[in-house]
């Protein structure tokens, strides 16, 4: 085989396994794909004019049913308990934020700003009916807990009365 043909093959793998990468992401992580709306730069505390952070981020969740309850866990690290909105709208449960932009610097410059900062609003579909005034949240070390009872829990049988 000539070195033209082992490189043309090499390139098909390669292009092969990017796509198979890109299929996978999309398929598993599209919904933690998050839009971030960044904020006005402000004077003291917001995110410089040079940097350019991204305006995309992750916010990863987990979603399990044990049968009584339906719980969530959004992965938002550095941000604060009043940073959050949290509601349920016609079986989605829809968070909001705003992740401010804090500086650790004073002096010197940014080579890569990958981090999102700025409003979001993230949409998890419910699997079951949920009773929202029972719902609790809790964030702690990064991770917003959101805990929601469903409604009508119990299977309850009813019986056939003969006529």
């Amino acid at each position: 085989m000539s070195t033209l043909e082992d490189l043309r093959g090499g390139l098909t793998r390669f292009w092969d396994s990017l796509a198979e990468g890109w299929r996978h992401l999309v398929a598993h992580a599209s919904g933690a794909l998050t839009r971030f709306h960044p904020s006005k730069p402000k004077e003291k505390g917001g995110l410089p004019k040079a940097v350019h952070g991204s305006e995309w981020g992750l916010l990863a969740a987990d979603l399990s049913d044990d049968g009584e309850k339906v719980v969530v866990r959004l992965e938002a690290p550095g941000m604060e308990l009043e940073d959050f909105d949290v509601a349920i709208h016609d079986g989605v449960l829809i968070v909001r934020g705003e992740k401010h932009y804090q500086n650790e610097r004073s002096e010197g410059g940014y080579h890569v700003a990958e981090c999102a900062y700025g409003a979001f609003e993230r949409a998890i579909p419910l699997p079951d009916n949920v009773e929202g005034s029972h719902a609790k949240a809790k964030y702690r070390r990064g991770v917003l807990r959101i805990e929601m009872p469903k409604s009508g829990t119990k299977r309850q049988r009813i019986e056939i009365e003969a006529s």
